[in-house]
């Protein structure tokens, strides 16, 4: 058992790695993209918007196939879609396909996560379950540092087409080890599946959208996630590079701590909701009211700002990544393992949708700055402070719906003790 534990662990981490690697590669290509295309900021966004936004919709498509499929046969179709994605991107010489590239890249990205999760919920339970949770997304978030420095030299080097074919094998690679190696529980070698009719299945979803705790979980991830995701995945090179004059190979370095403080800040959150899992609630809105305490004195900052200031802002929303796990140990506190696919799909939603909503915004901002000349240029410094700010009112939003559901959950349990 423990072999097969370890060898399904390795190819679940895998796939994710590489989705995330393949999610991630456009964020050191921002400003290469821009050019190949010949393209504004918004239009610029789109490509990493209409990925999340493909990623997000299917979230809840996602979470009732695995549910009545299993984890196997959808993190090898994701890969597969991953591939034919980023082979497409390569091939692109226009911005509508290189968008369609990404969508189709968005779309096998959706199936790998939650499929990972669930994995690790049938292999494992109870804190351990929990700290396993955190570790191997902190694992497949090395993705970020795969994209960030042996990509971001490799694209240098080869080109925009033979970089993006490169991503497009890995992916097809992570898809032959899944299918080989990953097992669904253990004990059974047979596919795990639902055998509900999608009339049940449909009303186990409804089910889970009238649960506040999967309410209340969705604005965890919806809140802790999207900030960092910004960064990483499209404008946090552009801001440091262009808005804190900050050199390219430093902006990488800094995009690439982000997996380091995973796996700094990840191992103190698990061991806290493992042992204490009443104070679940309080951290995220510590994580949230220090995201939102970090930005606010960078951007209000004369003038660039400091070296020490801009590692704090990473330490800070780095830390949002671990802390959006806890959306997945409330599920797996409150949820039936039977749905726990579909819940964790409209879990995962929140993170993503809040993270291209900012992402598109951001675009918008730098666009209509330039447009009436309060910018000189469309990455300048001034541009892109007031772009960041778009941040404060989607956080904001997230909060305070994460602390309404949070006091409906308490409610509920009170009335059922």
């Amino acid at each position: 058992m423990k072999r097969n534990a370890t060898l399904v662990s390795i190819a679940a981490v895998l796939a994710y790695f590489v989705a995330v690697a393949e999610r991630s590669s456009l964020g050191v290509a921002a400003i290469q993209a821009s050019e190949r295309f010949d393209v504004t900021a918004a239009q610029l966004s789109s490509l990493t918007v209409m990925q999340l936004a493909v990623y997000a919709a299917m979230q809840l498509p996602v979470g009732v196939l695995l549910d009545r499929y299993g984890s196997r046969r959808l993190i090898v179709v994701g890969a597969i879609f991953m591939a034919a994605g980023q082979l497409y991107v390569a091939s692109a010489d226009s911005l509508g396909q290189a968008v369609f590239g990404r969508a189709i890249l968005g779309m096998g990205d959706a199936f790998t996560f939650i499929s990972m999760i669930r994995l690790i919920n049938h292999w494992y339970a109870g804190p351990i379950a929990t700290r396993r949770t955190q570790f191997y997304a902190n694992i497949g978030q090395l993705g970020q540092v795969f994209s960030t420095i042996p990509f971001a030299f490799f694209l240098h080097q080869v080109g925009w087409s033979s970089g993006y074919t490169a991503l497009g094998a890995l992916a097809l690679l992570s898809a032959l080890v899944a299918w080989i190696w990953i097992k669904e529980s253990p004990t059974n070698d047979a596919e795990v599946r639902v055998v509900a009719s999608w009339r049940t299945i449909a009303s186990q979803v409804l089910e889970n959208l009238r649960n506040p705790s999967v309410r209340m979980a969705f604005w965890v991830h919806f809140t802790c996630q999207s900030s960092g995701s910004v960064f990483v995945l499209l404008w946090g090179y552009t801001y440091l590079v262009r808005g804190q004059g900050v050199s390219p190979t430093l902006a990488s370095i800094m995009l690439s701590s982000f997996v380091g403080i995973g796996f700094l800040i990840g191992p103190i959150l698990s061991h806290l909701c493992a042992t204490r899992p009443e104070i679940r609630g309080r951290l995220v809105v510590i994580t949230v009211l220090s995201i939102i305490a970090a930005w606010s004195l960078v951007l209000l900052w004369p003038g660039q700002s400091p070296i020490g200031l801009l590692w704090l802002l990473i330490l800070v929303i780095g830390s949002g990544g671990p802390a959006s796990m806890i959306a997945f140990d409330f599920t797996r506190s409150y949820i039936r393992t039977d749905r726990m696919g579909s819940a964790n799909g409209l879990v995962n939603m929140g993170g993503f949708i809040a993270t291209f909503v900012i992402m598109y915004a951001v675009g918008l901002v730098l666009d209509f700055s330039l447009k009436l000349h309060w910018s000189e240029s469309l990455f300048d410094a001034v541009g892109l402070r007031l772009a960041m700010m778009v941040q404060f009112l989607i956080l904001g939003i997230g909060l305070v719906a994460f602390w309404l559901e949070r006091r409906r959950v308490e409610r509920m349990t009170l009335v059922e003790k």
